[in-house]
């Protein structure tokens, strides 16, 4: 069984149908361009965001198949707060998950990612159900850059450089709090919830949702 969580703050929407279907796409960066007498040479360059797309059912009344965590909700419920998250300017979580019957997690997938489109479709004959189509991409957070000039002669030169910024100093190890999960943790001990697979490894941790109270994770 798969879930679809997307999570920003202390809101977290669990999708109350999984989509049938998603894809995933990282578009090149490459260009090719044409030199006299060479023809045409690649620059290779870093590839583009990511791009995930699905279309998902919200129903409009409960159905055994319908996943909820505790709470029913409606079509709308989904449909405002995903227009908060869009609105809001900030990234969200997209998260993965995949269980078998007996519980047991064997995938997951965290990433930070911006909610780009959401488009809502109510169809005749549905008693309520919407269908919305979820554009996502990938958050890369823009880094500045500080140019200097200096004087050559006549000549002003132009460098790119910038000051350098005192680097948090990252402790050996943590101790897992109530409320913790790994994303957080990788969040505030390295600037970044997509290293927390990084934490799991070094701790033999397949399943990054079961931390326990106490627990001394090695960074």
């Amino acid at each position: 069984m798969y879930r679809f969580y997307l999570k920003q703050g202390d809101l977290q929407l669990l999708l109350p149908v999984t989509p049938s279907k998603m894809q995933m796409k990282t578009p090149s960066g490459n260009e090719t361009i044409s030199i006299l007498n060479m023809g045409e040479i690649n620059l290779l360059r870093r590839p583009k965001l990511q791009e995930i797309r699905f279309r998902a059912l919200l129903p409009g009344r409960q159905l055994h198949f319908v996943q909820t965590e505790g709470i029913f909700h409606e079509p709308l419920y989904f449909i405002h707060h995903l227009a908060v998250f869009q609105h809001s300017r900030k990234p969200i979580q997209f998260m993965v998950f995949r269980r078998l019957a007996d519980g047991t997690q064997i995938y997951c997938e965290n990433i930070e990612m911006v909610l780009e489109d959401v488009q809502a479709t109510e169809r005749g004959g549905d008693q309520g159900d919407f269908w919305v189509d979820i554009f996502l991409k990938e958050y890369r957070a823009a880094k500045s850059v500080i140019y200097h000039t200096a004087k050559n002669g006549n000549t002003t030169i132009l460098s790119a450089g910038g000051q350098k910024r005192e680097e948090k100093e990252v402790p050996k190890t943590y101790i897992v709090k109530k409320g913790d999960n790994l994303w957080n943790i990788a969040r505030s001990m390295y600037g970044t919830g997509s290293r927390y697979k990084e934490i799991a490894q070094k701790n033999g941790i397949q399943n990054p949702n079961l931390l326990h109270v106490g627990q001394v994770l090695r960074l």
